[in-house]
């Protein structure tokens, strides 16, 4: 027996071993192996091939372990994973690698468990008072962990053991269940609300695409606080009833809380929860749950998408135009949300994908006739859209303008409550001497760093790189130090000195690092123990909070500065979800927009909650420049330590890729577009100095192939990373 083994490793090729006798029962395509790898390594692999012949002329060495009783990528799977790194131009085992996402030596853990015994007599006992107080609470409970049963008490563990010799309670072991979610599985199925002649309109036709068992991708276009979720509650319903499992992916983790409470109140225990938080633990028992088929929904984020759901139905993308499902940092770097349509269209299942503000991409495919569109314009029970005020800042002197100052005023006297937005955290994004004029940046970096007042110390966001912020600059050795811009932490201090009568608390990256504290933060903020809660992205979408009746905007042009072609997409869509968090229960909500460009179509778009005329006036950009949704885009990144090297295998790499382009007959060089070497916009990233080199083509097959065969060509120093990322969203 042969096996092709793929490692998680940037090596775009399988080894092959042989299997020993002892081991041939266990070996299955798509289990994890320990084979040998080089001349002392071992390493952990995934069977992708068994084969009986061998047609090379060398000796194979045997596989060391098989450590899966199951089989963890499944033959749906491992189709995904080859289509996958087949696209993103990475290795077959970094693909795999994200699929399974708990470690080798993760087992299940067993407790103790607690039980009355059959043989228990009737009448008085003689009892001690802490024997009599487990024996009462065991009559309750019937059964319980052992830990649980001490805690409930307040006894130690011998009156139990006592109990035990005597007979009149049993131990046995019971595989724990540690999902931090479980405890939500005793709240009661609410009833479910009418629904609006626009959500049984979207249903139907959902309905009917699930119950076709056909590949049908829909846009489920809907105005913030429209009940897109109640959409997709009664679609998993629907799914259900056919047998079939269902997949949800979100965007952030900050909305898994909310998500999970209302599907597990729906669904019960049939709810499985996949995403970074979770402990290893967790993430084993979950993904355990998953692969023996003790959960038929599974919700998380990005890598959920993974998820080993058999006889998947039904998939679904909230906030689908959301940047945070593409991987940007390791390979593949692949887009959660376009990999989630082709696991649908390879397993003939539905998939919706959801949004306020659909990505340029998404909803120009339901313009050519790819996906089907389906439309919420309204909120429910005929909630008004919040009314929407701009700022213009070049008026203004403060940080808050009065007209927001005395809006969060009222709020506060009428207990309702604000969220002001800011999309940058931290105290001051940098300081300067005053006297010589230099800014403080990041040694390993080539970005300034940001001042947190809690700590005292200058951070770089990209390294974690931090240091004293310092009494006097290190260079003219002046006192005369400046703190510029705002973040956060800067809104949040000015909020306590303005309205020091205010319960206010600040949701950013910083304040969310703990385990938990995403939920600590909505629950106060949710149960009204909050006042004003000040944050960056993590605040702006997907929550629903009745009594928040303000949003403030500080600073709203941050994004428009970027220099990324789709800064204004993003900004239009932040100002939009942000804007949506107001006015969801019974009152009215209010937007106040603070910007220095209030003549911006984006924010012009963003205040009359007007999609289509923000989509109008992008699509015809995008259109003349060559950029998606009319080209794909490649981004080469060039990255070394020495600045020198870095710079002249970007001109090697370009030069080829020009050379090859302009032979590349009978395809017409004219339809790939090659651009650069450039500096990237952050030239230096711990330590690296990093040029790249952008493609455009519509013709995406001949683009992919161009580049691997240019770069295949030459020989570049090792020390030289080369980094091709497809369909990339961020270019900086």
């Amino acid at each position: 027996m042969f096996l092709d083994i793929a490692f998680n490793l940037p090596i775009d090729k399988t080894f092959t071993y042989t299997v020993p006798d002892n081991l041939r029962d266990s070996i299955s395509i798509g289990k994890r192996v320990i084979a040998p790898f080089g001349r002392k390594r071992q390493q952990v692999g995934y069977v992708v091939n068994i084969s009986e012949q061998f047609k090379g002329n060398y000796q194979l060495k045997d596989i060391i372990a098989c450590l899966d009783e199951q089989v963890v990528i499944s033959p749906e799977l491992m189709h995904l994973a080859k289509w996958i790194a087949s696209y993103y131009l990475s290795s077959l085992g970094e693909t795999l690698g994200c699929a399974v996402p708990y470690k080798p030596q993760m087992q299940a853990r067993n407790v103790k468990i607690v039980s009355l015994s059959d043989r228990l007599p009737e009448g008085q006992l003689k009892l001690s008072e802490a024997q009599a107080k487990v024996i009462q609470l065991l009559t309750t409970t019937g059964e319980m962990p052992l830990s649980e049963l001490i805690s409930q008490t307040n006894v130690s563990q011998s009156p139990i053991d006592t109990l035990i010799k005597k007979g009149l309670l049993n131990i046995s072991f019971k595989q724990e269940n540690r999902s931090p979610y479980k405890h939500l599985a005793t709240l009661s199925r609410p009833i479910p609300p009418t629904p609006t002649p626009d959500q049984i309109k979207a249903s139907s036709e959902l309905s009917a695409s699930i119950l076709s068992e056909k590949f049908g991708v829909f846009l489920l276009h809907g105005v913030t606080g429209s009940g897109k979720t109640e959409v997709y509650l009664q679609a998993i319903e629907q799914t259900l009833s056919i047998n079939k499992t269902s997949l949800v992916l979100v965007p952030e983790i900050s909305l898994t809380p909310q998500t999970v409470e209302r599907f597990v109140q729906r669904f019960g225990q049939r709810v499985a929860v996949l995403h970074s938080r979770l402990s290893d633990g967790e993430r084993y028992d979950e993904w355990q749950r998953v692969l023996k088929k003790e959960a038929e929904i599974v919700i998380g984020a990005r890598s959920a998408v993974f998820a080993p759901l058999d006889r998947l139905g039904l998939l679904i993308v909230d906030e689908e135009h959301e940047s945070s499902y593409k991987q940007f940092d390791t390979a593949p770097r692949y887009h959660a949300r376009d990999v989630a349509v082709v696991r649908a269209k390879h397993e003939n299942a539905t998939i919706i994908l959801g949004s306020a503000t659909p990505s340029l991409e998404s909803f120009y495919n339901t313009q050519v006739g790819k996906y089907h569109y389906l439309s919420l314009p309204a909120r429910i029970d005929e909630r008004p859209m919040p009314r929407v005020e701009i700022i213009d800042m070049k008026e203004e002197k403060e940080m808050f303008s009065d007209r927001l100052k005395q809006a969060i005023t009222q709020r506060i006297k009428n207990n309702q409550q604000s969220i002001i937005f800011l999309n940058r955290r931290g105290f001051a994004p940098f300081i300067q001497c005053r006297s010589c004029g230099l800014i403080m940046k990041c040694p390993d970096c080539e970005i300034t760093l940001t001042y947190h007042l809690t700590d005292k110390r200058l951070k770089c966001h990209y390294c974690d790189y931090h240091q004293p912020a310092p009494q006097s600059c290190p260079e003219c050795h002046a006192e005369d130090i400046r703190y510029s811009g705002i973040g956060t932490q800067k809104v949040a201090e000015e909020i306590h000195r303005l309205f020091p009568e205010a319960r206010t608390a600040r949701m950013d990256v910083d304040t969310t690092s703990a385990k938990g504290s995403h939920e600590q933060i909505l629950n106060s903020f949710r149960t009204g123990e909050l006042d004003i809660l000040v944050g960056t992205q993590m605040i702006a979408k997907g929550h629903d909070f009745p009594n928040v009746t303000l949003v403030g905007v500080v600073s709203s042009d941050i994004g428009l500065n970027i220099p990324d072609f789709r800064s204004c997409e993003k900004t239009f869509s932040l100002l939009t979800q942000v804007a949506g968090r107001a006015g969801r229960g019974q009152i009215q909500g209010e937007v106040i927009i603070q910007t220095y460009s209030p003549q911006h179509y984006s924010i012009q778009a963003a205040i009359n909650h007007n999609y289509q005329e923000f989509y109008d006036q992008e699509i015809e950009f995008r259109q003349q420049l060559h950029y998606p949704p009319f080209t794909h885009l490649m981004n080469i990144l060039i990255r070394s330590k020495d600045k020198d090297q870095s710079y002249q295998s970007s001109m090697q790499i370009a030069d080829q890729l020009k050379r090859n382009n302009l032979e590349g007959a009978p395809l017409a060089h004219d339809e790939i577009i090659i651009l650069g070497p450039a500096i990237c916009s952050l030239s230096k990233i711990k330590g690296y100095y990093r040029y790249h080199i952008l493609l455009k083509s519509s013709k995406l097959q001949q683009m992919r192939k161009l580049v691997v065969k240019s770069i295949h060509e030459l020989s570049l120093p090792n020390s030289v990373d080369i980094i091709m990322d497809m369909d990339p969203v961020d270019m900086l």
